[in-house]
């Protein structure tokens, strides 16, 4: 079954459209399509995270931004939006002025200073599906909706009148509502425009560590959490993971097994792929290099690349993945590898891609109107977010919980 974008509403259209362009924007278009496998991984793997995220403080200030400012009055849905921006670009500021002066990741903050505006790619955007995940946020809402609707709420209920005896004050529920955003109990003062440190407090990082640890409960990253093996981890790579993760329970251990199987696999293939582009713009040395390196890694790795290997990888990821075209294209080249019929398999790579782009942009079809003797670059290997952001996040988690 193949499934498709329905468009709801011009708030889903735009999302749609975003990630689309993003794609197309930063050069991670996926030519041979093996994005979705990867994805499959990842969000098996380390569910919440995403390669847009930069810090894990995001997931705190933006939920509770919204409790702040769905107690403010908002007229309608292009209100919360402009609403939502503006303080998200004070809250830049914040950061920018609270951080340490070699802090990087500041979402915004390279555009604001240098006078151009600020990013289509914000906070809000960047981050809502792991909110979600972690039970930050609701689930599939628009954002600027809710908050348009709940402050209609706060704003049309009587306040509350409290005696000597009582505490709290108007802002402990909407009337008929529970408090719909997770917020960690640190004071953000969104009103004003103190600094604010990029990097976790402690209240911070034990709130968001069991926040991650409860909702994602049998990924490999809430047991990394849970276990504390968070600790001595960040530092290895991903394809070292493996050192330290020999005595994590089997099914997870085999995740991580599959995962990185399928990382060299997937390079495997675009090493090829490389190659073929190489020799069709006339990059000869290159296209020597990137055979080389096939061969090197089809040496080092055969067991990992033969059809029943890949079937595995197949099978784990089968309900993950409907589209089916992906799975069938990783089989059969793990079989045209496998009896050594190298020139099918390149001809299977060329209509791939052909398949995935279209005719009039596929590169390896349209090579003559390339720019010459100009290489592909390498292909590196599939990396599962853990490089990035999980390793950043882990890491501000634990630097987080040093701080008293």
């Amino acid at each position: 079954m193949e499934i498709g974008f329905v468009s709801f509403n011009q708030e889903a259209l735009n999302r749609a459209n975003k990630v689309m362009k993003l794609l197309q924007g930063q050069g991670a278009i996926d030519e041979l399509g093996l994005g979705r496998i990867r994805d499959a991984f990842s969000n098996t793997m380390f569910p919440g995270m995403s390669v847009l995220q930069t810090h894990a403080k995001y997931f705190l200030l933006m939920p509770a931004l919204y409790s702040f400012l769905e107690k403010t009055r908002i007229a309608d849905v292009r209100e919360a939006r402009t609403i939502v921006r503006d303080q998200e670009i004070r809250m830049t500021y914040r950061l920018m002025d609270g951080s340490a002066k070699d802090a990087t990741g500041i979402i915004g903050a390279d555009m604001l200073r240098r006078g151009e505006g600020y990013v289509k790619y914000d906070p809000t955007y960047v981050y809502q599906a792991g909110m979600e995940i972690y039970g930050l946020i609701p689930r599939g809402g628009n954002i600027y909706a809710t908050l348009a609707e709940r402050s209609a709420i706060y704003q049309n209920s009587p306040k509350k009148h409290k005696g000597n005896d009582e505490t709290g004050d108007d802002s402990d529920d909407l009337p008929g509502n529970r408090q719909i955003y997770k917020v960690c109990g640190e004071d953000y003062d969104f009103s004003r425009r103190e600094p604010l440190d990029i990097a976790l407090s402690h209240r911070e990082a034990e709130f968001l560590k069991q926040r991650i640890i409860t909702s994602t409960q049998g990924s490999l990253l809430s047991y990394l959490l849970d276990s504390g093996l968070y600790e001595n981890v960040t530092e290895y790579l991903f394809d070292d993971l493996g050192i330290v993760l020999k005595d994590i329970p089997v099914e997870l251990y085999h995740t991580y097994r599959l995962a990185l199987r399928y990382s060299r696999f997937a390079c495997l293939l675009r090493v090829r792929y490389a190659m073929l582009y190489d020799i069709a713009v006339g990059a000869d040395r290159e296209a020597v290099e990137e055979q080389a390196r096939f061969d090197e890694m089809l040496a080092e790795f055969s067991q990992e690349f033969v059809p029943e290997s890949i079937e595995e990888i197949i099978s784990f990821v089968s309900v993950k993945v409907t589209e089916e075209s992906c799975k069938t294209f990783i089989l059969k080249a793990s079989k045209l590898i496998t009896n050594g019929d190298f020139d099918e398999l390149d001809r299977q790579i060329t209509l791939r891609e052909k398949t995935i782009k279209g005719l009039k942009r596929s590169k390896l079809i349209k090579a003559k109107e390339l720019q010459q003797r100009k290489p592909f670059e390498s292909p590196t290997m599939m990396t599962y977010r853990w490089n990035t952001i999980v390793r950043t996040v882990l890491s501000e988690i634990k630097e987080g919980l040093k701080n008293e």
